[in-house]
């Protein structure tokens, strides 16, 4: 979930820029989230759509998506309630969010080696051991019979 957020953020930023307010904004972009974020979106949409504040149907998006998404949430109802700009907002959170994203996947990428090394050891061992000492073993063996 975490992966897809920044890339739905941008489509936020870009609704918001093309000069949608923040409730049509999410309706313009929730076709086009990616599917692990867009149900939470999708949720907040349909809630408007049937009558709810937008105000009151954005405490599902803070509940689905958990604390990464109460920065927007909250500029999503200051935008609202008092029309403050929204789209340099969104697109801090969005910068924010692509780099906690290249964090975490450096920081994978950093235990990689350490997860490979057991298998890698219990792989080629056994076959080093095959090719290497068993041929040695049984010349040895042979010379002495």
């Amino acid at each position: 979930m975490a992966a897809a957020y920044p890339d739905a953020l941008d489509l936020v930023v870009l609704a918001v820029r093309a000069g949608h307010l923040p409730a049509a904004a999410l309706r313009a972009v929730v076709p086009h989230l990616p599917a692990e974020v867009g149900g939470a979106f999708h949720e907040v949409v349909h809630r408007v759509d049937g009558g709810a504040r937008f105000a009151d149907a954005l405490a599902v998006l803070r509940h689905s998506l958990g604390p990464m998404a109460s920065p927007l949430v909250d500029s999503f109802a200051a935008a609202e309630r008092y029309g403050l700009p929204l789209a340099p907002v969104v697109e801090r959170l969005a910068a924010e969010a692509r780099h906690q994203r290249r964090r975490r996947g450096e920081m994978l990428a950093r235990q990689l080696p350490v997860r490979m090394a057991a298998p890698l050891v219990l792989c080629t061992l056994p076959s080093f051991v095959l090719l290497a000492v068993a041929p040695l073993l049984l010349a040895a063996l042979s010379s002495l019979a």
